[in-house]
């Protein structure tokens, strides 16, 4: 099964929109937060998709992104290729649930120390 997907970067100035407003158009167009050496990852639907079907996905995703962050004074850079799956980006959700185990064990670990 052949997917492809679009990761994107994205560089703030803080003379420009507030990261919020930012992330809030992204996930509106479909990006999901990931962790790794990029932001977001769109996942495209069409699983076995041709050349000339990414080219015009790519596009439009593209001009989609473009459209929504104008005047939002933020660089981003796009990056599609095929997907390796969840080995190649860790879903925001995953790490958000990681975070919390840590946070227990730590809190664990203090309160047998207060004892």
């Amino acid at each position: 099964m052949t997917k492809y997907v679009t990761r994107v970067s994205v560089w703030f100035y803080s003379e420009g929109a507030s990261p919020s407003q930012v992330i809030s158009k992204l996930l509106e167009l479909g990006f999901k937060p990931v962790r790794g050496a990029f932001d977001f990852v769109y996942e495209h639907s069409d699983v076995d998709m041709t050349d000339a079907n990414l080219g015009s996905a790519i596009i439009e995703i593209s001009n989609a992104l473009h459209k929504t962050l104008s005047g939002f004074k933020v660089l981003y850079n796009l990056d599609t290729h095929l997907s390796e799956g969840e080995e190649d980006y860790a879903p925001l959700e995953d790490i958000d649930a990681e975070l919390e185990d840590t946070r227990r064990e730590l809190e664990q670990i203090e309160n047998e120390e207060k004892e």
